[in-house]
């Protein structure tokens, strides 16, 4: 009899723990098996709601920081094992309920990321990208962040966190004809100014940043066509930002009228190819190839004129056109 009131008891007990969210491992503070937790990462905060976490993703960094936001310390996975579908980060069971920062992708070649030392604050954690003289013609390596994340907060009764990434780089493609004929992009200075390089741990742009011009990092012939287009690589577009872009003939000087300007906010057009149920600043976060055209004819006091921009198959006229 007093077994069975033993087991009884213990029975009582671990019902409780497992109503109020306690496990064995919260308890007895063990290292074992299944105490272990996990990241999962996923990329499919995209146009096609497909998780690409494991094709593009090539480095992961995880900052930790603890309930204060005080810094603990920082995981690191890259190369092959990110490539698993499967793949999961082991997080130590002692840092349930600590705070996670993630910045994805290879950040050593272009962006900077501070040295973070045990018991700094979490604001101390910003990305920077400063390229000389605040001009960029780079092919900018993909730059994804998540977070801050509370890890295995007590409504997650499972051993795995999910980590949702949001992509933090651009990739523009620009061609130009005139009529129906394919310009040499490469013959027109293309800019694109705004101040977009600095980031905090949430992902925010801070005040700090400064205006980096960018340039196109590269010409490349579109398949079979004769047409050399022109590509830009950014970092995130903000939707309340100014994102001031310019065409000039280098030949000449002359710089092309877009809509009765000389330059334009790219922001405003790229929004209105946004589909009508999607919020602008997550239709700028879930799309990051552009493929961007621009129509140009004569003006009657020399120079061109933009007649229309087309940006992924949605046209906006500035000029009617026979054409």
């Amino acid at each position: 009899m007093k077994i069975k009131r033993h087991i009884k008891k213990y029975i009582i007990i671990l019902a409780a723990f497992i109503v109020a969210g306690i496990t064995g491992c919260d308890v007895f503070h063990d290292d074992l098996d299944q105490c272990d937790l996990f990241l999962e990462f996923r990329y499919d905060y995209n146009m096609v709601n497909e998780d690409w976490f494991a094709d593009q993703v090539e480095e992961v960094k995880v900052y930790v920081f603890d309930a204060e936001g005080k810094y603990l310390q920082t995981f690191i996975e890259k190369g092959n094992p990110l490539k698993n579908t499967d793949y999961r980060m082991l997080i130590p069971y002692r840092l349930k309920g600590c705070t996670a920062v993630v910045w994805a992708g290879k950040t050593d070649k272009f962006y900077q990321l501070p040295t973070m030392d045990t018991g700094d604050p979490i604001n101390k954690l910003t990305l920077k990208y400063e390229p000389e003289n605040n001009i960029s013609n780079n092919h900018l390596d993909a730059l994804w962040h998540s977070g801050p994340l509370l890890m295995f907060s007590s409504e997650n009764i499972s051993n795995t966190e999910n980590v949702s990434l949001v992509r933090n780089t651009n990739d523009i493609t620009i061609g130009i004809t005139r009529g129906n004929n394919p310009v040499d992009a490469s013959k027109y200075d293309i800019q694109l100014i705004t101040a977009n390089n600095f980031y905090d741990y949430k992902n925010n742009v801070g005040e700090s940043s400064k205006n980096i011009i960018y340039h196109p990092c590269s010409v490349e012939e579109e398949d079979s066509k004769t047409a050399l287009q022109t590509r830009l690589h950014t970092l995130r577009f903000i939707k309340d930002a100014d994102m001031t872009f310019s065409i000039t003939e280098k030949a000449s000087g002359k710089t092309i009228d877009i809509g009765g300007k000389t330059t334009i906010n790219l922001i405003d057009y790229l929004l209105m190819s946004k589909p009508e149920m999607m919020g602008e600043q997550e239709y700028l976060d879930r799309r990051y190839e552009w493929d961007i055209n621009i129509r140009i004819g004569d003006k009657e006091e020399n120079g061109y004129i933009a007649l229309s921009i087309t940006i992924n198959n949605w046209t906006y006229w500035f000029q009617p056109t026979d054409m």
